[in-house]
């Protein structure tokens, strides 16, 4: 626990890990910066950000030790979000995001308590099946048992917050769906001061986690046969699929591979791309691509609900079969060449003017208030 004496902050920003460098991380620093809070977490782990080198300046509580950080980790931080958060009866108002919602049993009754739900947890929800079929037939009956616990912790705790925000219509529509409860829009901002058109190079560019949902690995494939487009593609060194997509593309010459160790270099990447390709299933509204619009490139997604809210057709986007075939990508990466990319600059910019993070930072002002 990292203390400034001089913070006498009553509000708290909770999110379940810092893990990865993905838009929820992004999203939290926001919130932080917006509110000046302090900020909780299960872990700060050394490949996601480093807190301090973005200014933040308040309290940081790890409440987990090392050893949460492998084996059983899912299990071993419910238990530490359950016993070590007795430190949330200190705050007045309290974010939680993630999956993190069992520590909300120790905040204050009196304390306003509000849900940043970026979806309801996939694993016991909308993609419960495709997680299953990845479990060893030996643990899927314990699997099975486990999810259905977390599945009645999880809905018992949403009856004690005061209010659910979420980041798109297609979540609320989630949240409405499988858990019967209301929900208000707070879209995820742009910093349009950092992400701005400066430039237009020679590579398309992938900024996406490399896991299986978000299907990076059907892009690579699709360069891989493109051997005259060139693909840049950023991962995280936590990402759980990289080697898997590292091997399709290792001798490709037209396609790199890059991590990046301060993240703030992500933009110079956007900048200078002809356009950013983000193909997930079934995604919910997220920032990297009203980024990349900010940046005055458009976006290649699919025609599925989600990011749907912020774009406009062959205007800021284009949109693709949801089955995102190998086939489809390559026709469409053709389609935005970089004469038509130059073409859609204007618009992508107006666009994401509109996800600013003024009106951000006003909003979730208001719903401290």
């Amino acid at each position: 626990m990292n203390k400034n004496t001089e913070n006498n902050n009553k509000t708290l920003v909770f999110h379940d890990t810092f893990l990865y460098k993905w838009g929820w991380e992004r999203l939290i620093m926001m919130m932080w910066k917006a509110l000046n809070s302090n900020i909780a977490s299960g872990f700060f782990d050394e490949n996601s950000f480093d807190l301090r080198k973005n200014n933040f300046k308040w309290e940081m509580i790890e409440v987990s030790s090392p050893i949460f950080k492998s084996g059983f980790r899912h299990i071993k931080l419910k238990l530490a979000f359950y016993f070590k958060t007795k430190f949330l009866k200190n705050y007045d108002n309290i974010i939680f995001s993630w999956d993190c919602t069992i520590a909300v049993r120790n905040a204050r009754k009196d304390a306003k308590k509000i849900y940043y739900c970026h979806t309801p947890p996939r694993y016991l929800y909308d993609q419960y099946d495709r997680y299953i079929k990845k479990i060893n037939p030996v643990l899927k009956p314990i699997y099975i048992l486990l999810a259905k616990l977390f599945k009645y912790l999880y809905e018992k705790d949403l009856e004690k917050f005061d209010l659910i925000l979420t980041n798109s219509k297609n979540t609320q529509s989630r949240i409405k769906k499988f858990l019967w409860k209301e929900s208000e829009i707070l879209y995820p901002p742009v910093d349009t001061d950092e992400f701005k058109y400066i430039s237009q190079s020679d590579y398309y560019l992938s900024f996406a986690r490399i896991s299986e949902i978000k299907r990076v690995d059907r892009i690579v494939e699709a360069f891989k046969r493109m051997p005259d487009k060139k693909l840049i593609v950023i991962y995280w060194k936590n990402d759980p699929q990289k080697e898997e997509v590292f091997e399709i593309g290792k001798w490709c010459k037209n396609i790199k591979f890059i991590t990046l160790e301060d993240n703030s270099k992500l933009k110079d990447y956007i900048w200078n791309s002809i356009a950013t390709i983000y193909i997930p299933v079934d995604e919910d509204f997220w920032m990297s691509p009203v980024e990349s619009m900010a940046c005055g490139k458009p976006v290649l997604w699919t025609d599925e609900w989600g990011l749907k809210e912020s774009i406009i057709h062959e205007k800021t986007w284009l949109l693709i079969n949801p089955q995102a075939k190998i086939e489809d990508i390559m026709e469409a990466v053709k389609y935005l060449s970089p004469e038509k990319c130059l073409e859609m600059k204007k618009d992508c910019i107006s666009r994401a003017n509109d996800f600013g993070l003024a009106q951000f930072e006003e909003k979730l002002k208001n719903y401290i208030k």
